[in-house]
């Protein structure tokens, strides 16, 4: 399928010049695209255009709400297929297996996206690819309803940190304050994604602290959590949401390297964060991932303490390159 990159201009083009419009978010979701997709499907709503949300099954309590009242019927037959925030086919929904090859336009901000869709909008430079669905608000023509910018705020601030991350942009800044204006209790979103933790979160960070290792002089650090152990203290998926943050915030770490075991045993989710020059998505390029240049993933099989240090390895190697 030969592909092509447009512009925001475009994009907003081609959706406009359709209607039964699908849109896609990917497995295990974050806020930005599940945020992303919950406010581009209003978008396309206010214009009088039809167009649906898949049911992401992955989606989290925390999540999920996104979701609500957006769903596609049973028995739907889109007529345009988008992607949001899917930077591979490998991050599809088992659902949505039988849109592989059949999207229409991917939107996203991942460097490492494969070129899987017709055509593509791709900003590497976007802090979240909520920034790009607030440029094609402007290019539709549309001011956001308050619901649309509850869900961009999520899309921005889960994907900077609560704009802590060192990929926030002027523009995410800017995405919030029109958030504000438009009557988001912003508060409420950053004490629900940012400061409320579970017992069970605080006994996960407990056994992360304790299963952390430290290699090349205490730059790397790499910790495993063990299905078992999430499932003995009743742990959601929101609570095991940006665990590796917490490895990043230890002094003097340059590249944090947590393992979350899947539902298949010996099967390890990969969240890898990195400080300047080192590339994570370099990092997990190796293992079959990718993502950003600060932060980025893979996943990897066999031996926990094995597949920890190989990471570690890795991580060390790409240190050791010149820049």
């Amino acid at each position: 399928m030969k592909v092509t990159t447009v512009t925001a201009a475009e994009a907003a083009a081609r959706l406009t010049q359709h209607n039964d419009i699908l849109i896609l978010t990917h497995r295990r979701p974050d806020g930005d695209t599940l945020g992303s997709a919950h406010a581009l499907c209003r978008l396309l709503r206010q214009k009088g255009l039809r167009a649906f949300l898949h049911h992401n099954e992955d989606a989290t309590p925390r999540l999920a709400p996104l979701l609500d009242g957006l769903t596609a019927p049973q028995g739907f037959e889109p007529h345009f297929v988008v992607a949001v925030d899917i930077a591979s086919e490998d991050l599809f929904l088992a659902s949505c297996d039988v849109y592989r090859g059949k999207v229409d336009l991917c939107i996203d901000h991942h460097p490492s996206n494969t070129g899987y869709a017709r055509e593509v909008l791709l900003d590497g430079q976007a802090a979240a690819t909520g920034e790009l669905i607030w440029t094609l608000a402007g290019l539709l023509g549309l001011a956001p309803g308050r619901e649309a910018m509850h869900a961009l705020y999520i899309a921005v601030a889960t994907d900077t940190g609560c704009f802590c991350f060192s990929n926030t942009t002027p523009l995410a800044h800017r995405i919030a304050a029109d958030c504000i204006e438009a009557g988001v209790d912003v508060h409420a979103v950053n004490r629900e994604f940012f400061e409320r933790k579970s017992h069970a979160r605080f006994q996960i960070e407990r056994r992360l602290f304790d299963t952390l290792r430290f290699y090349e002089n205490n730059r790397v650090a790499a910790a495993v959590l063990e299905r078992d152990f999430a499932e003995s203290v009743g742990a959601s998926g929101d609570d095991l949401d940006n665990l590796s943050t917490l490895i990043m915030q230890l002094d003097g770490v340059e590249c944090a390297i947590l393992l979350q075991e899947l539902p298949q045993r010996g099967e390890y989710k990969v969240s890898l964060r990195t400080q300047k020059p080192l590339n994570a998505s370099s990092i997990c390029a190796a293992f079959g991932g990718g993502g950003h240049a600060r932060a980025a993933g893979c996943t990897v099989r066999g031996d926990a303490v094995q597949c920890r240090d190989m990471l570690a390895r890795e991580a060390v190697r790409q240190m050791e390159m010149p820049c």
